[in-house]
């Protein structure tokens, strides 16, 4: 069984810039959002002894992977790293908004719009691409796995495409938020909401 979460919300997410495969660090608001996923996770499977948590390597999923694995009373330093499970790599479009790149590149986003499961940004990856590193890292996962995943929105709905062996139309209209978790099991997958409240806006 597999327990699949998105990192918390960063200073990017927050500013509208793409991150791709560079970092950011967690806002306030991302903090509390992992946190509310590690509760969530606390009450849904009890003793956390036989879960190993898998992140992927980059800082902003490692970092919400911590603060889950403090929650479940696990070893943050036991945590495993897969680059198969790193975010989209949008190349040269990295640390910049939509508004940005279709300033500079007029019509390009309604390239992308019209084929956006092979679209490569520059020096970047398609979502085929995605799909293909996240299958594979699903392969190498024994049936027998206890695993808490924390990984990236586009890395996450990749992962339940393949898992669920849905079509790449389905897969790209999955939604990908910051305060749910999924449990993937029996090759269907189901959404567990952590009754997160944002509480950061008045600070």
């Amino acid at each position: 069984m597999i327990y699949l979460l998105r990192h918390g919300q960063t200073v990017w997410n927050r500013e509208g810039r793409n991150q791709g495969q560079r970092d950011s660090p967690l806002t306030r608001r991302g903090i509390a959002e992992a946190e509310a996923m590690g509760r969530r996770l606390r009450a849904e499977i009890g003793d956390p002894r036989p879960w190993a948590v898998v992140s992927s390597p980059l800082g902003r999923a490692w970092q919400s992977a911590a603060i889950v694995s403090e929650i479940l009373d696990l070893d943050p330093y036991a945590i495993e790293h897969d680059v198969r499970l790193a975010e989209i790599g949008f190349g040269a479009w990295e640390g910049r908004s939509f508004e940005q790149i279709e300033t500079e590149q007029p019509g390009v986003l309604a390239e992308r719009a019209a084929d956006k499961w092979r679209f490569r940004s520059p020096g970047g990856e398609s979502y085929a691409d995605l799909s293909a590193r996240a299958g594979a890292w699903l392969s190498s996962v024994p049936e027998w796995a206890k695993l808490i995943v924390v990984c990236h929105g586009g890395t996450g709905r990749a992962l339940r495409g393949c898992y669920a062996q849905l079509s790449k139309e389905v897969t790209m209209c999955l939604e990908n938020p910051q305060d749910e978790l999924y449990r993937l099991h029996d090759s269907r997958f189901e959404v567990l909401k952590t009754g997160y409240t944002d509480t950061t806006a008045a600070l």
